[in-house]
């Protein structure tokens, strides 16, 4: 009995130490444009940027930018160059300073690695900045001037894109997030509308919107959302799949109320009965109230398709879009927010960011959660689903 406690007292230990190697399934070397490029899942590429002479990769131009990263010598970035543990953390440091400006940083969170003076001394107290929001190493050292790897660096993204979905209690107890609060409707009806989706009465969603606007809250698209200050109020409101009542009563709403929102739209069934026309999303798009982005082709599930499938539903809904819009189509939601590894490897070829439904996907940039909105939620309780 003895023998087998220290069995599994063994297994824990090594359990608890090993945790990041985890992560670290990917031996190969970061370099720096690996770096920016894994990167974008912390920030991702918003506008275009300055190129360096040896590269014109558009992360990288997009992080220098915004200074994330700078010229190695004249105006050459060496983008083959083999990145250290902490170079990688000071540019994750930089995209976590762009992507969440007021990030709370609690001094008394810091964690001091066993080899933490291995670390520059001007690089000291931003590498104690990422343990402090909860980014850091928890097998006690960092290895700063060493090499990192791809399986490393995935790890400490990982945390990151954590920090940026749940943020980290200020000294009042609240959160402060990263990112605003994303809400998800489909109509806006009466119960006794022909759809049998979720809904939300107009009389309700005009009051929703009416306590943003008397409580001082920014309307964002998707592609702003790296300007949320978490100490200032935002909100980002979505709309799935295109009904007609988006139209009809939340675009009047909306319009009153100096508000925005993105709708999501499955493009097969633009004109259909029921659905927008195409006439109305121009509009809708033209007055700047709305985005107009994809809700795939035909509403498929995507996890059942094969990667060609969902490349395919990706560009046709794509285009059928843009045909109506005349603007770049960003950002996808993935329908029943079904979401797996091809899914995800299909929307990073064609867009800035995917959308899903709560409790599904990481909380990457291609794997964001929403908060469903229904009709039983009152306005006393609505604030309880913005945090």
């Amino acid at each position: 009995m003895n023998i087998m406690k220290k069995i599994v007292f063994t297994a824990l230990i090594m359990a608890l130490f090993m945790t990041p190697c985890a992560y670290a399934d990917d031996n190969t070397a970061v370099t720096r444009k690996t770096a920016v490029n894994m990167l974008t899942e912390v920030l991702p590429v918003w506008e275009t940027g300055t190129p360096f002479d040896d590269t014109n990769d558009p992360a990288v131009a997009y992080y220098r930018k915004k200074k994330i990263v700078h010229a190695i010598y004249d105006n050459n970035f060496l983008p083959d160059r083999e990145v250290t543990t902490e170079e990688f953390l000071i540019m994750l440091k930089r995209a976590l300073d762009v992507s969440c400006p007021d990030l709370f940083y609690d001094n008394t969170k810091i964690v001091w690695h066993t080899d933490q003076n291995e670390v520059s001394p001007f690089y000291q107290s931003q590498i104690a900045f990422l343990s402090a929001v909860g980014v850091y190493n928890n097998s006690g050292y960092l290895k700063p001037k060493s090499i990192i790897s791809v399986g490393m660096a995935r790890y400490y993204i990982s945390l990151a894109v954590r920090t940026q979905n749940y943020g980290k209690r200020s000294k009042n107890g609240s959160r402060s997030f990263c990112r605003p609060p994303i809400l998800m409707y489909h109509v806006i009806n009466y119960p006794s509308g022909p759809y049998p989706y979720v809904f939300v009465s107009e009389p309700n969603f005009e009051e929703q919107i009416k306590y943003f606007y008397d409580n001082g809250y920014t309307f964002l698209f998707p592609e702003e959302m790296s300007l949320a200050d978490s100490a200032k109020k935002a909100v980002v409101i979505t709309f799935d799949d295109g009904y007609e009542e988006t139209y009809d009563k939340a675009y009047k709403i909306l319009k009153k109320y100096n508000a925005k929102a993105t709708l999501f739209m499955v493009s097969d069934n633009i004109g259909k009965e029921y659905y927008c026309t195409d006439r109305q999303l121009y509009e809708m798009s033209d007055s700047g109230v709305f985005r107009i982005y994809s809700h795939t082709a035909n509403h498929a599930r995507l996890t059942e398709l094969s990667g060609d499938e969902i490349a395919a539903e990706f560009s046709a809904s794509n285009d059928a879009i843009y045909n109506v819009t005349g603007r770049e189509v960003t950002s996808v939601a993935y329908p029943y927010g079904s979401i797996n590894a091809d899914v995800v490897w299909q929307a990073r070829r064609f867009y800035k960011t995917g959308f899903s439904v709560v409790n599904k996907g990481s909380g990457s940039v291609y794997e964001i959660p929403r908060t469903t909105i229904d009709d039983s939620i009152s306005i006393l309780r609505f604030p309880l689903y913005l945090r």
